[in-house]
């Protein structure tokens, strides 16, 4: 399992190595906070010396997103586009509906008087991808012979998927727009992780037996961020 320190506001994620010798912290691309670490230093020391660290740390964070191409936010208005599993759906208005938002299979249904419009989106992403998580994660585990224990769909601000304590996977539900062969990926990443904790030799070559060609869906996961936009935010 994944293991994280929460700082700040910040999550940072652990990567422990046997051949490391210091502490490291990089802000990847994406914003994902990563501490280097070797095997034995204890919990509490890893807290104290990245706390140090936390002025840096927000300061490149600002320049990333300085640096991030601005978007702008949904108007949600007839003829606007939204992706689910990496197809584009157009919204329609419409003056009644039971539901403030439905998803008939071609196209998004907002009604008119819906207020907070983000949130009902929010809320279907969250709801439709429990539900289509849950049966890609069955699909896939078979990959790994290991099923989580749960699955949960939240908002998880710049992480794809985390793995918890107790066998608990985590995905963030703007996954909901990728394509499905890059979701598989974030899929099978935590899969993995559920058997090997860290990102030593074993869990790459126990993700490459369950997804050989996972570099290349990678690649396709940090492009894809270039082209999607949720609510006003690159993802």
């Amino acid at each position: 399992m994944s293991e994280t320190i929460k700082l700040d506001g910040l999550v940072f994620e652990v990567r422990r190595s046997l051949r490391r010798k210091t502490l490291g912290l990089t802000v990847n691309r994406t914003s994902e906070l990563v501490l280097h670490a070797p095997d034995d230093v204890p919990t509490d020391e890893l807290e104290r010396w990245t706390r140090g660290k936390l002025l840096w740390v927000h300061r490149k964070l600002l320049l990333k997103d300085e640096a991030t191409p601005k978007v702008h936010s949904p108007e949600y208005v007839n003829g606007e586009s939204f992706s689910y599993l990496g197809r584009w759906y157009r919204l329609s208005l419409v003056n009644e509906q039971s539901e403030p938002l439905r998803f008939d299979g071609t196209r998004f249904i907002l009604r008119r008087d819906a207020v907070a419009a983000e949130s009902h989106f929010r809320a279907w992403y969250i709801s439709t991808g429990s539900k289509w998580l849950k049966n890609r994660v069955t699909i896939l585990s078979r990959r790994v012979n290991y099923e989580p224990s749960r699955i949960e769909v939240r908002d998880l601000g710049y992480r794809w998927g985390s793995c918890g304590k107790n066998g608990v996977l985590f995905f963030n539900w703007k996954l909901l727009q990728l394509p499905v062969r890059v979701i598989d990926y974030v899929i099978l990443h935590e899969l993995v992780h559920l058997i090997e904790a860290h990102h030593q030799p074993a869990f790459w070559q126990a993700l490459e037996r369950a997804l050989p060609d996972w570099q290349a869906r990678k690649i396709e996961l940090e492009n894809k961020v270039k082209d999607f936009i949720v609510f006003g935010l690159a993802l």
